[in-house]
């Protein structure tokens, strides 16, 4: 695994932070959209926010934005799953059905 690059910025947008990911190879597909899905996925668990015990987002411009050390511990911790949401409990309806 690669070890955190020198000169890491302090905050990351989403964007930013999937290219952090990539880089350090915590998640090769990692992008701002599945990101933003962990971080509404997770929830309470998720870091960043308003709720007790999370640190709120840092707002520069029109960005939220998180800091950087923080979110790649808890990535390193808690990595995301490479292989999606996981196999169907049951089978899926197809279109047309009742």
């Amino acid at each position: 695994m690669t070890t955190d690059p020198a000169g890491l910025p302090e905050f990351v947008t989403f964007d930013q932070a999937a290219a952090l990911l990539q880089q350090l190879e915590i998640d090769p597909t990692a992008t701002a959209q599945s990101v933003r899905y962990l971080a509404r996925a997770r929830g309470e668990r998720w870091p960043f926010g308003a709720g007790e015990g999370q640190v709120p987002y840092k707002k520069i411009a029109n960005a939220r934005t998180m800091d950087a050390k923080k979110l790649i511990e808890y990535l390193r911790a808690e990595p995301p799953n490479p292989h999606g949401r996981g196999q169907d409990k049951k089978p899926r309806r197809t279109s047309g059905a009742p």
